[in-house]
């Protein structure tokens, strides 16, 4: 396509894309309306009775393109967005404007653990979403909006959870294979190869195994203004056993083991190479009993950052334990009580314990930290009649210097009719200083990408010293959020309206120059806010066509005390797809995601831009799947000018097989 070509279809595409009425709660197919979620409360519901704003990536959603990062499937979301950045694709996950760490990510209900403080370069910087094959997931539940009266500290903002397949009852498996190029030389070739195996080893005994490869190269090219990104290697495997004692009990036994390792392009030279190995084990018991049902499950998370001279590691241990019971007093209800006990310790030589001396520093003490929480909640769904249902709960979580701190929420969820949803509701949330912000001793250098964003009082260049800071206090904010939705005949049209003001916020503040660096610190911001409208639609347009759009955008993300920016979001996200589907072996989707401007570094607004994606589904035979697409497909360059301080790859080719036995 030429570029005349393709500069006169960019408008009339992003026309099309912005006329959609996006306006729903979830991003689901009809068929989809009736999922169980599991994540949203403490006890499995109907998707539309869920008391919260949640939509669900299907396993049909991953086959459709190469799952290499699963922040690109999550950003088409509502709510959901995820930037870019000079290292590729790595930014981290948004929920509604809110920076990654508000987010807490999950694999069947259980923690994954945080590697962030151990990293001390970012050519690592994607979260930790990518610990497990994408062919042994099931799907993905994607709550938005606080959840700390169930979750706690780490759920400010929402909550990410990967559901895997469960163990089968016979012998099957899967292999798939996935290969990206690009049309322009010089940007890394990427490929994937996933394997499962699931099967009983005997009548009670289940068995599941995985094992996933993918490579993206790193760019090859020499220019820094055509924005070399560099490339990862990520390795991960996965073993479950399950085990059935007895009708309505079982006990699984997992284990996993994950390694990152980052390449270096032509432009990142004096980074280096980072390594980052994941080690995980978890045992959990799920039960059926007269009374109601319990759960129980102790998981420990280790990672390991493989830097030169550098020692950096952190881990967790947890223990989550819940009954859930029916009631039935004056209504009938279905309540749910449990309690958490969870230890962090930290270790990083690279950037705790460390005196402002010079860029390598000196040792001012132990790198080590550590700190131990618990926890007891409550939640209470009353079922006032067959079309409203009220969520109470609470959570008391009490942090060892923090003090104890309350959670409470209430959910309502009614239907005036069999095809309209009226929700809405009030929580607290809550969010403790990590191990590393609360530690003095802690000062990570920065090479200028985040110092400007971060400090736009006074700094110009020359990278920066990011401290913690003992005297912080918790964080806490009120949130509400109100919204509807439409579901008959195959449509499902809604819209949400959020709105969050912190308390104690805690943000980056300028210190100013000390030996020649700039110098921030964490800072309790006394007033913030968060408001904005998400949603999008879902339109059967014939039997074989339909259009799925969803939008979100952020009317205030600010820090009230200043008047700046909390984080550099775009405004305005608009993400579309176009499927046709003319036979039972055969799907054909294009895709749309529109990026509206955004603040860069050093009070750069960076451009708004649209970016299309074409894909292609043919069942070969009841066993066999092929996949061919192009990304990117009028290879749009918003880093054209070489000004920008994101990454967007340009077109890019792929091709996948997908083989079940």
């Amino acid at each position: 396509m030429s570029p005349a070509v393709s500069h006169s279809l960019k408008p009339i595409a992003i026309s099309l894309l912005l006329a959609l009425p996006a306006m729903s709660q979830a991003a689901e197919s009809p068929k989809e309306l009736d999922t169980v979620v599991v994540t949203a409360s403490s006890n499995s519901v109907q998707l539309k009775d869920a008391p919260a704003s949640i939509s669900v990536i299907t396993r049909e959603d991953l086959e459709k393109m190469p799952v290499y990062d699963l922040n690109t499937v999550l950003s088409r979301l509502p709510g959901v967005s995820g930037g870019l950045s000079l290292e590729g694709e790595q930014s981290k996950i948004s929920l509604r404007g809110m920076p990654s760490s508000y987010t807490l990510i999950l694999v069947d209900g259980k923690r994954v653990g945080n590697s962030a403080d151990t990293q001390y370069r970012a050519n690592l910087a994607r979260q930790d979403l990518n610990w497990i094959a994408p062919d042994m997931i099931e799907r993905i539940e994607v709550v938005r909006g606080p959840m700390s009266s169930l979750y706690g500290s780490d759920a400010m903002g929402g909550v990410i959870n990967i559901i895997t397949r469960k163990t089968t009852r016979q012998w099957s498996g899967s292999i798939d294979s996935n290969a990206t190029v690009h049309e322009k030389s010089g940007r890394g070739a990427a490929g994937q190869m996933d394997m499962t195996l699931s099967g009983p080893l005997a009548d009670n005994l289940g068995l599941r195994v995985g094992a996933s490869v993918s490579r993206q190269n790193a760019d090859t090219l020499a220019n820094a203004r055509e924005g070399g990104a560099g490339g990862e290697m990520n390795q991960n495997y996965t073993a479950q056993l399950a085990w059935q004692p007895a009708p309505g009990h079982t006990v699984t036994g997992d284990a996993n083991y994950g390694v990152q390792e980052s390449i270096e392009s032509a432009t990142q030279s004096g980074w280096g190479a980072g390594k980052l190995i994941r080690t995980s084990a978890s045992v959990m018991h799920e039960g059926k009993w007269s009374f109601g049902k319990t759960k129980t499950a102790l998981y420990h998370n280790h990672y390991d950052s493989r830097e030169t001279g550098v020692t950096a590691t952190s881990s967790d241990t947890t223990l989550d334990s819940s009954a859930t019971l029916p009631v039935t007093w004056l209504v009938d209800q279905m309540m749910t009580v449990g309690g958490q006990w969870k230890h962090e310790q930290l270790t990083n030589t690279s950037n705790i314990g460390l005196l402002p001396i010079d860029y390598n520093g000196q040792s001012a003490g132990s790198a080590k930290l550590s700190g131990s929480t618990w926890a007891i909640f409550a939640e209470d769904q009353l079922y006032l009649s067959d079309t409203l249902t009220l969520t109470l709960g609470t959570r008391l979580d009490h942090h060892q210097k923090f003090g104890s701190h309350s959670s409470p929420r209430a959910y309502l969820v009614y239907h005036p009719a069999s095809e309209w949803t009226v929700r809405g509701g009030i929580s607290r949330g809550f969010r403790a200083p990590t191990l590393k912000e609360d530690s003095p001793g802690a000062a990570t250098f920065s090479r200028g990408g985040g110092c400007g964003s971060l400090t736009p009082l006074g700094y110009t260049r020359g990278g920066c010293y990011m401290a913690g800071n003992a005297n912080l206090k918790p964080e806490t904010s009120i949130n509400s959020e109100i919204g509807f939705a439409y579901e008959k005949d195959g449509w499902d049209i809604g819209m949400t309206y959020f709105h969050t003001d912190f308390s104690n916020k805690i943000d980056y503040a300028a210190l100013g120059r000390y030996q020649g660096l700039w110098w921030t610190r964490m800072e309790n911001i006394q007033k913030a806010r968060i408001s904005g409208i998400e949603g999008n639609a879902t339109l059967p347009v014939t039997k074989t066509l339909s259009w799925v759009s969803s939008a979100t955008w952020l009317h205030e993300s600010r820090n009230l005390s200043n008047n700046t920016a909390l984080l550099t979001t775009p405004r305005l996200r608009v993400s579309s797809a176009l499927s046709w589907k003319p036979s039972e072996t055969l799907t054909t989707e294009l895709a749309g995601q529109y990026v509206g401007k955004q603040l860069g570094t050093a009070k750069s607004i960076l451009k708004a831009y649209t970016l299309y994606d074409l894909s292609l589904s043919f069942k070969a035979n009841a066993r066999t799947t092929l996949r061919a697409g192009v990304q990117n497909l009028l290879d749009t360059r918003p880093k054209a000018d070489g000004a920008s301080d994101y990454y967007v790859p340009g077109r890019r080719f792929f091709t996948g097989i997908g083989y079940r036995f």
